[in-house]
């Protein structure tokens, strides 16, 4: 039987952001760890940049901006807010935001699964190319920019020109869509899309059937 590792502890107090990163990137196996004293009035950036184990992170405060960028197999409770293009080019894992997130959240994810709890600015899932993001409050302009593939869910509305140069990709939205991209279209919610739907609301702890969303994709993917 495999020893059960301790949970690591690391106070941005006593390291500097970037010896920070390296810690996090050295760690292998199944660890927990417990990122303290991120300040919230000047969050760190890039926190988690490059990890490719699977550690669990909970950080107790604010994260900056291209947290968790380029990450794979972690997953990342926040108990704060995140910056600007939160989760950019993500690979696997998941990111919990119990606060809100800045713009382009999950920018060039390719998989992995991305919950915000609070709102998130302009353009939510920019180049999503296959990975999943949910953010339970309203989102600014332009989500799913560009977006290739993967599922947006937006809770609660949306603003101008959603899926502006979108080509792929499923965007779910409960709630008012202030304007659509020339190529988007609202379409009929197949069992899949609603099956679908379901299983991405479950794992962002919300309880529903998601019968009160509506489906929008890219007459360009739209076969």
């Amino acid at each position: 039987m495999s020893e059960v590792s301790k949970p690591v502890t690391l106070d941005f107090r006593e390291f500097s952001p970037r010896e920070i990163g390296a810690k996090l990137r050295g760690l292998e196996g199944e660890v927990n760890v417990q990122l303290l004293a991120a300040d919230d009035r000047r969050p760190v950036d890039a926190v988690g940049a490059g990890v490719a184990e699977g550690i669990t992170v909970r950080a107790e405060g604010s994260v900056g901006d291209f947290a968790f960028f380029l990450s794979e197999k972690a997953g990342f409770d926040i108990l704060g807010d995140a910056g600007d293009c939160c989760g950019h080019s993500m690979i696997s894992g998941s990111i919990l935001v119990h606060g809100s997130a800045g713009d382009s959240l999950g920018a060039f994810a390719s998989g992995g699964f991305i919950a915000v709890h609070g709102q998130a600015r302009r353009r939510c899932g920019h180049a999503l190319a296959g990975a999943d993001v949910f953010v339970r409050g309203a989102v600014g302009d332009q989500a799913g920019y560009g977006m290739a593939a993967g599922a947006l869910v937006l809770g609660n509305g949306t603003g101008e020109e959603l899926g502006f140069g979108m080509t792929g990709g499923v965007v779910f939205v409960r709630g008012e869509v202030k304007s659509v991209a020339k190529n988007v279209r609202a379409v009929r919610m197949k069992d899949a899309d609603s099956m679908r739907l379901s299983l991405l609301l479950a794992r962002a702890g919300i309880k529903g059937s998601g019968a009160d969303f509506k489906a929008y994709r890219s007459q360009a993917g739209n076969h």
